[in-house]
């Protein structure tokens, strides 16, 4: 979901020209898969359309990328451990790192639980990903 409500914010600031973003996995699960139902669902009601399919990180996305947003703990620890280049693991940051609401570091997983755990996490997101892009904005030229 972080991939589709980071492409709406900068959709709405009228840059999506001058980005590219993608999703992955730290895992092998799920690959060539859409996001969850209940996810796309969530997604769909706010007028973002999920239909990126599953793909899982590689060392070749820290060439690709200028930064690399992790949700939790582990796929943050999990995304280090595939380089030993400092360079490189500036590049990744916590995506609550970005949220004005910190309770925790991760980004809850919603799914064992209810939709109201889908909701939560699309709030998440939401703020995290406008903070995001005000870090990029402040920080670089767009």
């Amino acid at each position: 979901m972080a991939e589709g409500v980071f492409k709406k914010v900068i959709e709405n600031k009228g840059v999506s020209h001058k980005f590219y973003c993608d999703s992955a996995g730290t895992s092998a699960y799920h690959i060539g898969a859409l996001p969850d139902e209940r996810m796309r669902a969530t997604a769909m009601e706010r007028g973002i359309i999920l239909d990126h399919c599953a793909r899982q990180i590689t060392v070749k996305d820290f060439d690709n990328f200028d930064y690399i947003l992790a949700m939790d703990t582990s796929n943050y620890n999990n995304i280090k451990s595939l380089t030993n280049d400092k360079f490189k693991h500036d590049k990744v940051l916590m995506m609550r790192s970005f949220d004005s609401i910190k309770s925790t570091v991760d980004v809850p997983d919603p799914y064992y639980g209810g939709m109201s755990g889908f909701t939560e996490v699309y709030e998440i997101l939401w703020r995290c990903c406008n903070n995001f892009y005000n870090h990029i904005e402040e920080n670089q030229e767009i």
